[in-house]
């Protein structure tokens, strides 16, 4: 398990990004491309409220889980790059729609922040090549964040799912999270938020 290692490659970044875009393809971030989340990725691994732990097999990387403070800092480390994230979004920029949708998230980000009875750190994204699901990944990549964060001394963080998976929503009920409150990101797609005690 790696934690704020920095010392990742680019191949490594690409391989995150394709779990990313291959497997929460039901999010929008993914559908941004392989070049903006490798971009994504190291900011996170990078920013120091932000974490990105790996799960490993053969030395390649299966799954991985990440979590921050809070996304300010990590859009901050992406825009210090802005030729790079220009480039990396450049076919995004012809489509309204995804550009409606970067405001959204922007905007929802923005008033989460002020959300006082919401814990601050929360589990940004989490996978498991498939291949690879079903030996115990998830739960592990799971209570190493968990530990990462009772580590420094937080005792919840927040989780958001998309109301219509079921199986993540089953997982992260099984793993002792507590559904406090339904919110929407995008216009007619519901998200539940738990919270998840790390002792």
């Amino acid at each position: 398990m790696d934690i704020k290692s920095n010392n990742l490659k680019t191949k490594d970044y690409k391989t995150i990004a394709r779990l990313h875009r291959d497997h929460i393809n039901n999010g929008f971030l993914g559908t941004l491309g392989i070049p903006f989340l490798m971009l994504l990725y190291e900011a996170i691994d990078k920013d120091e409220d932000s974490v990105l732990l790996l799960e490993k097999k053969d030395r390649v990387i299966v799954g991985f889980i990440s979590g921050t403070l809070g996304l300010k800092s990590i859009y901050k480390r992406l825009l210090m790059q802005p030729y790079k994230l220009i480039c990396s979004l450049k076919t995004n920029f012809l489509s309204i729609f995804k550009m409606y949708k970067i405001l959204e998230i922007l905007f929802k980000t923005k008033n989460d922040n002020k959300e006082k009875d919401l814990p601050k750190y929360e589990l940004l994204s989490m996978v498991v090549d498939p291949a690879f699901q079903g030996k115990g990944y998830s739960e592990s990549l799971f209570k190493s964040l968990c530990n990462h964060f009772k580590e420094k001394g937080i005792e919840s963080f927040k989780i958001m799912v998309g109301r219509n998976l079921t199986k993540a929503n089953a997982f992260y009920t099984k793993m002792g999270s507590i559904p406090v409150k339904e919110t929407q990101i995008h216009k007619g797609s519901n998200s539940l938020i738990y919270i998840k005690k790390t002792d």
